[in-house]
Order: structure tokens, then sequence, then C-alpha cells
């Protein structure tokens, strides 16, 4: 077996570095392009620029719900809805699936079931605020 020269050795450690660098600065730019996954359940919660509350009395329940079998990052129950952030979309999409009454946008799941004190119209209201977050769901809304 040969030995390269000096140079080449340090030409190839070079480019093997320019490529990592450049993988991870991929990444990151990927993931600061999302901005839908930088929205928080209790950014949600705080946003006061609205007339209407739809998310009454908010709790954060990440601690006790967000476990190994059902793996969110983020939790809040309201009288509307409990919400669930995930991980990624397709952990929303799949949640939201997985039950009976749910509706999903980007990362975050909302889930109706039990929460019969709100009226459908406080329920729908609380899908829309949540859908024109970042004004560019184009989808339906499930009937309420």
């Amino acid at each position: 077996m040969t030995q390269l020269p000096h140079f080449a050795r340090a030409h190839r450690l070079l480019a093997a570095a320019t490529a990592l660098v450049l993988a991870g600065t991929l990444l990151a730019g990927c993931a600061l392009l999302d901005r839908h996954s930088q929205l928080t359940i209790a950014m949600l919660m705080n946003d006061e620029g609205y007339t209407t509350d739809v998310t009454t009395n908010p709790v954060d329940i990440t601690e006790t719900v967000c476990t190994e079998e059902l793996d969110c990052v983020e939790a809040y129950s309201t009288d509307e809805a409990n919400y669930y952030r995930f991980g990624s979309r397709e952990a929303a999409a799949d949640y939201v699936a997985s039950i009976d009454d749910g509706f999903a946008v980007h990362y975050i799941a909302m889930d109706f079931t039990g929460k019969d004190s709100a009226s459908p119209a406080a329920q729908r209201s609380a899908m829309e605020r949540l859908a024109g977050t970042w004004q560019d769901y184009d989808g339906t809304f499930p009937d309420r």
C-alpha cells in the first residue's frame, strides 16, 4: 500500500471538513426556512392580538401527556381543545388520523375529544385562529 503525499492527505482532510461544514449549514438553513416549526403553543395561548379569546383557560399539560406514549414536544389544554405540538408535520397528521375529532396545521394538532362545554362556533374559531397564524393554510375545516 502506497502512502499519499502529505499535501494529498491534507487536501482530502480539507475537502471532508468543507463537506461537513456545508452539510451542517444546509441543515441549519432548512430549519430556519421552515418557520412553521418555530411556532409554539405557548405563543398561541399568549397571543392577545384578537378581540375574541379562543384559547380559554389554557393549562400547560406538557409534563403529563408528552411521554413515550405520545411523542409530542408541547401540549396545552383549553376549554375549546387540547393542543399538541409535534417534532414533525407527519407526526401531527398521524396523531389527528388516530383520533375521532381533531384538526392539524403544520406541527400542531388539536383534539376536541371531551371538550363538549365549548360551543361548536368557539371550536371552529379556534381552528381558524390556528390555521390563520401563518396565513398560508388553504385546507378545509372539519364540521363542528
